[in-house]
């Protein structure tokens, strides 16, 4: 039996991916900082899926501390990891800042997943062809990297924030891909979709509706996670940013140099965890 983590697991995107890997049979762990609401997730997943083999964990993304004393239970528990999908996300309008001082999209957003990546590698690596899917969005195109903003030191626009940190997933996609090429893993990132989930609930209101009449359904938004984490093919998928299933352009500051830059200051922001 095939075994996945997936964080952010309990709600949108995250549950219906679940649901769909609990269906093909896989072991899922759900990891998201409310474990009551994990908990009920669990609960509808069951009954949709008798039999399922699924869990409900804590994970707080925006603490480093936390991100690491759950990599080092799970990997107690679980020494070999099929796929890993990083799949939470948030959007606060207002600004932000994680347990450790970071701002909150770029610290949840990214940072929490690269050290949670580092810390689960080796469990990866264990498995006969481990897969790692990173949910980015087509927002990275809006994307730039300041550095000067990591700790919220610019004046915050949620839109400029998200897109940084969108794009920061993807690069860090590529980087990691380059960095295990030739071991078997694939890495991927991807673009759900216009998804109606609950990364909208702190927009206004008359926001939200509208949000909510040009997106798409969770179960199709989900689409592309479950192809990058179960199908065959996608095995041979390496580095790719994926729509619908399929490799897709992606913004042209996605660049080698780029990825390999973020890569390292953001080890130097983990250091020591």
């Amino acid at each position: 039996m095939k075994t996945v983590l997936i964080t952010g697991g309990n709600s949108g995107i995250g549950k219906a991916t679940a649901e769909a890997l609990a269906a093909q049979g896989f072991r899922v762990f759900i990891a998201a900082r409310d474990l009551e609401k994990s908990e009920r997730a669990i609960a509808d997943i069951a009954a949709a899926v008798p039999g399922a083999q699924i869990a409900a964990l804590k994970l707080d993304l925006s603490d480093l501390d936390q991100v690491k004393s759950f990599a080092e239970d799970f990997r107690r528990r679980v020494p070999v990891l099929d796929v890993l999908i990083l799949n939470a996300g948030l959007f606060p309008t207002n600004k932000q800042l994680t347990a450790q001082g970071f701002e909150m999209q770029f610290g949840v957003n990214h940072l929490g997943h690269f050290l949670l990546t580092k810390l689960l590698l080796d469990s990866v690596k264990a498995a006969p062809q481990g897969r790692i899917v990173v949910v980015s969005s087509i927002m990275h195109w809006l994307g730039r990297i300041n550095y000067g903003s990591f700790r919220g030191e610019k004046f915050y626009n949620p839109v400029v924030a998200y897109g940084q940190s969108k794009l920061a997933n993807l690069l860090f996609a590529q980087e990691l891909s380059r960095r295990l090429e030739g071991t078997g893993i694939s890495v991927n990132a991807l673009h759900p979709g216009g998804v109606d989930t609950g990364i909208a609930r702190d927009l206004p209101k008359i926001a939200q509706k509208i949000y909510s009449a040009l997106t798409i359904s969770v179960e199709k938004g989900a689409a592309s996670s479950i192809f990058l984490a179960a199908a065959p093919e996608a095995a041979q998928l390496h580095g790719e940013f994926v729509t619908s299933s399929k490799p897709a352009w992606h913004s042209p500051l996605a660049k080698p140099a780029s990825a390999q830059k973020l890569w390292q200051v953001s080890e130097e922001l983990v250091a020591g965890y």
